[in-house]
């Protein structure tokens, strides 16, 4: 019951934040508008990759951008005495991280519903309700391991120097990771590096789904990189909020 009321206090604290949500919800439907059209019909570099591809890229940044931006205001919650302020509450230190963690993944569902919007009203994309909820739920159960990246930074880094490290985390594993542009298309040496990042795999489960399916094998070694980054993001997000309860 403490975590469910801390967790709505957590939500409407976000959305009393009109520049985080414009940034995180509104700006990758934007930039995924811009691009589709930029690509379309007759335009440099149409056709690269099937509509609905894209869109379950711009789907997966979405998400990333709004788990992991969550770090920045837990650096500035840090900055002006809140998380110290919750340790004099009832709630567990467990409770506090998980109740910020899942604020931002909750938060990602308007992000992801925005890109959805576009793709289906913009672009004409026809896929079945039982596919708008797979890929959906792809996206959103899979952005786990960057919600727990997200926690961590905000617990490592200053208020100063959070947006910089968390746009340079969201910017990088996007490009790098395929979710702009199919990884498929890159070079083969940054290919390498893109099979290394979290955000190839997560992508691809979906983008596997849309293009007619992932071998069994396929599918579990995507799970078994993304649960593999996931452990070791909650390990540092958990050695992060020690380091900062002990100070």
């Amino acid at each position: 019951m403490l975590t469910r009321h801390y967790l709505l206090f957590e939500l409407r604290r976000l959305r009393r934040d009109p520049k985080f949500v414009v940034l995180t919800v509104a700006m990758p439907a934007l930039l995924y508008l811009m691009l589709s059209t930029v690509g379309g019909p007759g335009a440099p570099g149409a056709a690269y990759a099937p509509d609905a591809v894209v869109m379950a890229g711009m789907a997966c940044h979405g998400v990333l951008m709004v788990t992991v931006t969550n770090g920045v205001n837990i650096a500035l919650d840090r900055n002006i005495g809140w998380v110290a302020q919750l340790r004099t509450t009832p709630l567990r230190a467990t409770q506090i991280v998980i109740g910020k963690g899942v604020s931002g993944l909750l938060l990602s569902v308007l992000s992801l519903l925005a890109v959805f919007l576009i793709g289906g009203s913009a672009h004409g994309i026809q896929l079945s309700a039982a596919q708008w909820l797979e890929i959906g739920a792809i996206t959103w159960l899979g952005s786990l391991p960057f919600a727990l990246l997200g926690m961590a930074l905000g617990f490592l880094v200053s208020p100063t120097t959070s947006g910089p490290a968390v746009m340079a985390c969201v910017i990088g594993m996007s490009a790098l990771g395929g979710l702009w542009v199919p990884a498929r298309l890159f070079p083969a040496s940054l290919q390498h590096v893109s099979e290394a990042l979290p955000t190839n795999h997560w992508v691809h489960l979906s983008q596997a789904l849309l293009e007619g399916g992932a071998s069994p094998l396929s599918e579990l070694s995507d799970l078994a990189v993304l649960g593999g980054w996931a452990v070791g993001f909650a390990l540092l997000a958990g050695f992060a909020f020690r380091r900062e309860v002990t100070r």
